[in-house]
């Protein structure tokens, strides 16, 4: 099929519009919904057997659909944003997100691009890097040797804008497009309470499905809102240990200074100074426990954002079976969004109980800190009673600020402690089984026969 060259001229993809498709392993299309067909401005038997890449606008860089086949050819889902050309050659933009299937081949759910301070940052990165594999093919390279080049840039270009690899670039991106997406229709998918039979059975299985995801999202957000709180009052006692440490040695010259005047005075500073070194270790188990929580909590995150996508691609195609507006391919399509959710779900199940252990290591190690902060700090507070009314006139500004260091650090272990608490709370793990209950009863339901 000869493609029309761009134009120039833009469609938009309207907020309720979600694109579905699914290919053989080569990416050859097999189906495709009415959005699809409505947006690509191409008829469904024309996209039926046609490589998916009919849509792939030029100047999209090779790179990032290496990228995706590297992503997908590992087993994991992919998102990216996309500019697509259509039929007219016109340009729409979305954000699209591929799964691969267990039983083969791949799953597309496709929406607007809602970020679009992301999505231009994207587009200009694309711009760059589709001129880099312009040269890259000037100076010999062929178009696959160019690709591997550009997905490469695609990653530099993106640890430069602070994402240490695509994996969580895309992390982030997904759950903050769904969320955005959701926020501007109201945040539930399309209902039809009048359904009856079947339907309803199938309709009210899919918005159980969705709402579990939702609650599951809560968790995982209160979760990352916690693990910030916890850097924060980690950083901030190793801020306050380094202040007292250069304010303890000021007054150790001092004391040499003045023929060891300041022993007294300095004994229970040197016993919270020589705590630094241990704590410090201690909090730097911490942080480096909290990155790794935040890392699969971010993977579970992302995991459970494009479940969310699917149930509203699910819920969509039943409200177009309810309504009557739906093709032969409808209930085929349901099935294959129940399973693509269903391997989805399981797999997030590991990186659950992965969180979980990070969670009560985290938990350990904080409370290892504060145990161990209990004794020097006790001896601090009553170091404080005692030197305001011993105090040397040369010593009463650094002493001073000492003790607003260790106040600041008094202050942030408290922190922990409160906040400690929440931790077992919120990382117990996600109970699957009634997302898995519904996702059966949909799948039996659209079986062959029943609609």
């Amino acid at each position: 099929m000869t493609r029309v060259p761009p134009t120039g001229a833009h469609h938009e993809v309207g907020i309720n519009d979600m694109f579905f498709s699914t290919t053989d392993e080569r990416g050859v299309i097999q189906e495709s919904n009415n959005v699809f067909i409505r947006l690509s401005r191409y008829s469904r038997d024309q996209l039926a057997g046609a490589p998916h890449n009919i849509i792939r606008h030029p100047c999209m860089p090779g790179g990032a659909f290496y990228a995706m086949w590297n992503t997908l050819h590992a087993g994991k889902p992919f998102v990216a944003y996309v500019h697509n050309l259509a039929k007219d050659g016109s340009q729409y933009d979305v954000l699209a997100t591929v799964t691969p299937l267990k039983a083969g081949g791949y799953l597309s759910v496709r929406m607007r691009a809602c970020c679009t301070d992301i999505f231009n940052a994207a587009s200009s990165i694309y711009e760059q890097v589709r001129e880099l594999e312009d040269g890259y093919i000037s100076q010999g390279c062929n178009r696959r040797e160019a690709a591997e080049k550009g997905a490469g840039n695609i990653i530099e270009k993106l640890n430069g804008a602070g994402f240490p690899s695509y994996d969580e670039f895309q992390w982030t991106v997904l759950p903050a497009e769904v969320m955005r997406r959701e926020a501007q229709v109201d945040g539930k998918p399309p209902r039809r309470d009048t359904a009856t039979g079947e339907l309803r059975i199938i309709h009210d299985a899919v918005h159980s499905v969705y709402d579990e995801l939702n609650q599951w999202m809560g968790e995982l957000e209160r979760l990352g809102e916690l693990s910030t709180q916890l850097k924060n009052a980690g950083e901030k006692i190793n801020q306050e240990l380094d202040t007292t440490g250069r304010l303890t040695a000021q007054i150790e010259v001092l004391n040499r200074e003045s023929g060891a005047r300041y022993e007294d005075i300095l004994m229970p500073l040197r016993v919270w100074v020589q705590m630094r070194g241990i704590i410090s270790a201690k909090i730097v188990n911490v942080v480096d426990g909290i990155a790794a929580l935040d890392r699969t909590g971010a993977e579970t995150r992302f995991g459970v954002a494009l479940a969310r996508l699917q149930t509203t691609m699910m819920a969509n195609f039943v409200a177009e079976l309810i309504d009557g507006e739906a093709d032969e391919h409808s209930a085929a399509s349901i099935c294959m969004l129940a399973q693509a959710i269903r391997d989805g779900v399981e797999a997030m199940q590991g990186q659950t109980m992965e969180h979980r252990r990070q969670a009560e290591a985290v938990e350990t190690a904080i409370k290892s800190v504060i145990s161990l902060m209990e004794i020097p700090q006790q001896l601090i507070t009553d170091w404080q009673a005692v030197s305001q009314r011993q105090l040397p006139s040369d010593l009463t500004e650094l002493l001073r600020l000492v003790s607003g260091s260790i106040e600041g650090a008094t202050i942030a272990i408290a922190n922990l402690k409160e906040l400690v608490t929440n931790i077992g709370q919120l990382s117990r793990g996600f109970d699957i089984s009634t997302i898995i209950g519904k996702i059966d009863q949909v799948e039996r339901e659209t079986s062959v026969g029943n609609l």
